[in-house]
């Protein structure tokens, strides 16, 4: 029987620019946008500073942009240091389904999009691909949605974060590499050992707020774009991440009758929400 990983990048192997519905393809342009406004903003924060200050001093092939500035550094260091600007001033949209997924997958994907010359619409395919399985992974571990109210007070589950960010990007990245179907599952599956870990409830409880607040988006895009390069050149990943006793979801925190893996593939190609994005009117810290 096909796993989860196997099944998600055959879904990644399938799907072309021509396969996404219109309001997808249109939200994906948007979002890339609010996403590139959001990192240029980020300059105006002493997160973004020392980010932008650190991926030029560490440097590499000069392949991608520094996003809001003329340098350009390694792909890898470039996807590290937009997720972090994106999500520096907290002014990043959030999908429906992974929430702060967003700079994770898109400052991976435009990183890598740069260093290869992918097309507008190989980008958008990409981004669309990455959002959703991230979003999938994420809504299939119960409990790591927004909080639910009782009697006033808050209630959030004992472990969230947003580990499941870095394998929608390593799927995307390896959209833009045209890797062909077992790399993109090695890519998945090596992204899953790499990804930060589940770390939002922490951060809920911690005052002041640093930089380091519910898990560094900029971590996970490097972790995703990484996933998709050694996937490439033959590093072979854990394809069988999704199964099993000690699976993806427990090594993030979470415990068996907290795993619905059907919410991964469920509808997949046909019914879509990496569409669904909430954009923020103003920043929301820091």
């Amino acid at each position: 029987m096909e796993g989860i990983a196997e099944t998600l990048a055959n879904f990644v192997n399938r799907t072309a620019f021509g396969d996404l519905p219109e309001y997808v393809t249109h939200e994906m342009g948007r979002l890339t946008l609010d996403s590139i406004g959001c990192a240029i903003a980020g300059h105006s924060t002493d997160r973004g500073t020392i980010v932008a200050d650190l991926a030029r001093k560490l440097g590499g092939p000069a392949e991608s942009s520094i996003i809001g500035t003329g340098d350009k550094v390694s792909c890898a260091n470039a996807a590290f240091t937009n997720g972090e600007l994106m999500n520096a001033l907290d002014f990043d949209a959030l999908s429906n389904l992974g929430r702060h997924d967003v700079p994770t997958v898109i400052a991976a994907i435009l990183a890598l999009a740069e260093r290869i010359g992918a097309s507008g619409k190989d980008l958008v395919a990409a981004t669309a691909l990455g959002l959703e399985i991230s979003g999938r992974v994420k809504s299939a571990v119960l409990g790591m949605h927004a909080p639910g109210r009782e009697e006033g007070t808050m209630l959030w589950p004992a472990v969230n974060g947003y580990s499941s960010a870095s394998l929608g990007a390593a799927a995307g990245a390896a959209k833009l590499l045209s890797l062909h179907e077992e790399q993109v599952a090695n890519a998945i599956g090596i992204a899953g050992y790499m990804c930060p870990p589940n770390t939002m409830r922490k951060w809920v409880d911690t005052t002041p707020v640093r930089m380091t607040k519910y898990g560094p988006p900029g971590w996970g895009a490097q972790a995703g774009v990484t996933a998709a390069l050694l996937a490439e050149m033959g590093y072979v990943g854990d394809t069988d991440l999704f199964e099993g006793d000690f699976g993806f979801w427990r090594f993030t925190g979470k415990n068996k009758g907290e795993w619905n893996a059907q919410k991964v593939i469920e509808g997949l190609g046909t019914t879509w929400c990496c569409h669904e994005i909430i954009y923020k009117q103003y920043p929301c810290g820091l």
